[in-house]
């Protein structure tokens, strides 16, 4: 019994840490789905073509402007993209 404990209990923590990372991963995409949602609602669909945004894909595997094209776009799309990280908490979060 108390070599099930020794063997099993690492398991467990492992696997619990492993479920937290997933939901981590899940978490993120979806937060970043729903920055470009908002873009599209605010700046129309196919913003990105609109004002020459290059979209790649970040840590998360979810699809985001690079920091360069960001910098460089207009005012208008400046603000939104920052309004729109803000509102989803993703304003601290590293660009590619």
């Amino acid at each position: 019994m108390f070599k099930c404990l020794i063997f099993c209990a690492p398991l467990a923590v492992i696997s619990s840490v492993a479920m937290a990372a997933v939901d981590t991963q899940t978490e993120m995409t979806a937060r970043y789905g729903d920055v470009q949602n908002c873009m599209e609602h605010t700046l129309g669909k196919q913003w990105e073509q609109r004002y020459g945004i290059k979209l790649t894909v970040n840590r998360w595997g979810a699809v985001e402007a690079t920091g360069s094209s960001i910098d460089s776009a207009p005012e208008a799309v400046r603000l939104t993209d920052l309004r729109c990280r803000r509102q989803l908490s993703l304003a601290g979060q590293p660009r590619p």
